[in-house]
C-alpha cells in the first residue's frame, strides 16, 4: 500500500507540473526538479515493493503493480522525452 501511496504521489507531482504549463506557464516548475522529485517517491516506491515480496503468485501479482506504476515513473523522462523537456 505504502508503495502505491509514493507512486500516486509522484505521477501527481508530474500531472500537476504538466497543468501548470498548461495553465500558467510562468508558475510551473523546472521540469527536472519535477523529476527529482517524482523520482526520489519512485525509488523509495520500488524498494517498498521489492521488501514487500513474498514468494507466492498472488503476493508477486500484488506487488507487481506498484513496482510497474514506480517503474514507469522513473521510465518517464526518457520514453517520452517530446512532452518532458529538461529547462
Amino acid at each position: 500500500m505504502l508503495s502505491m501511496t509514493l507512486a500516486t504521489l509522484g505521477w501527481g507531482s508530474w500531472w500537476l507540473a504538466f497543468l501548470f504549463e498548461r495553465l500558467e506557464p510562468e508558475l510551473a516548475p523546472n521540469l527536472g526538479f519535477v523529476h527529482g522529485v517524482a523520482g526520489t517517491f519512485a525509488v523509495l516506491g520500488v524498494l517498498c515493493g521489492v521488501v514487500t515480496l513474498r514468494a507466492k503468485l498472488a503476493w508477486i501479482l500484488i506487488t507487481g503493480v506498484p513496482l510497474f506504476a514506480n517503474g514507469s515513473l522513473l521510465m518517464l523522462p526518457y520514453l517520452m522525452p517530446e512532452f518532458v523537456s529538461w529547462q
